[in-house]
């Protein structure tokens, strides 16, 4: 069914965002400490879990965009170079 095979892409999108951003987060000490703390000082562990994931998540996304922009830019000069 094509509605299961697209499903299943934006799924594994949206867990690439949520692997990829976890990996930056926790590579920035300071921000994972910030993370961390908004995590625990939001409420239970159900909450601390979900604001983790959701923070991680976020920084997939902005890191995503700032790596297409860059590869957006370097594909402009070097076509401007060529």
């Amino acid at each position: 069914a094509p509605w299961l095979m697209k499903s299943l892409s934006v799924v594994g999108t949206a867990a690439m965002f949520m692997v990829g951003g976890g990996i930056v987060v926790h590579g920035i000490a300071p921000l994972h400490h910030l993370i961390e703390n908004l995590a625990v000082t939001a409420g239970g562990d159900l909450f601390a879990g979900l604001v983790s994931t959701l923070c991680g998540a976020l920084a997939g996304v902005v890191v995503g965009g700032l790596c297409t922009v860059g590869a957006m830019v370097g594909a402009r000069l070097y076509g401007a170079v060529r």
